[in-house]
């Protein structure tokens, strides 16, 4: 399966350095489904207009600063696309109900943005220690699959890619009803 998502790029990063299309930033705990003290969550989605959305789903209007990664001097934010074996390295789907219902979670522990509690599910499916990561649906747009894999290292890149003039950027900018200037 390919997998995508945005992140700041640099041309002369090498594999594990900030600005490299693998790189995952150390600091973590304030993502949805975070535990630094168990694994370093690599947050994708399932299509580039998703990974898209995602990342800029908040700003009312796209415009080309938000491509510029301030906290990463000399960065442009790019889409990174993956090939994930999704057979070798299961991931475990919360839009099924039956595996809501065998782990006593609620649709809405998913979909509200409760740090804590998605983090608590987040661990308690860690700890089965059968999967590679969740998959979800995007807060954006419910339609969109997105994946919180484990490690990073599950991962081959496919491409880099700028994100101006993406058919990803056309789409997700149009569902989600920004206003894009200059981008």
């Amino acid at each position: 399966m390919l997998l995508c998502r945005v992140f700041p790029y640099l041309d002369d990063a090498g594999e594990g350095e900030p600005g490299h299309a693998l790189h995952v930033h150390p600091v973590q705990g304030g993502g949805r489904w975070d535990n630094p003290s168990l694994y370093r969550t690599c947050y994708l989605a399932t299509s580039p207009e998703a990974a898209i959305g995602e990342a800029f789903g908040n700003l009312v209007t796209w415009t080309p600063a938000m491509l510029v990664f301030p906290g990463l001097p000399g960065s442009q934010r790019r889409l990174g696309v993956y090939r994930f074996d999704g057979e070798a390295n299961p991931l475990i789907d919360l839009d099924d109900a039956h595996v809501l219902a065998e782990r006593c979670i609620r649709p809405t522990d998913v979909v509200v943005r409760n740090r804590p509690r998605t983090q608590e599910i987040a661990a308690g499916i860690y700890n089965e220690r059968k999967w590679s990561g969740i998959r979800w649906w995007s807060y954006h747009r419910p339609q969109w699959s997105l994946v919180a894999l484990w490690t990073a290292d599950k991962l081959t890149v496919v491409s880099v890619d700028p994100i101006g003039g993406q058919a990803g950027l056309e789409v997700a900018s149009t569902v989600l009803a920004k206003l894009r200037t200059g981008i």
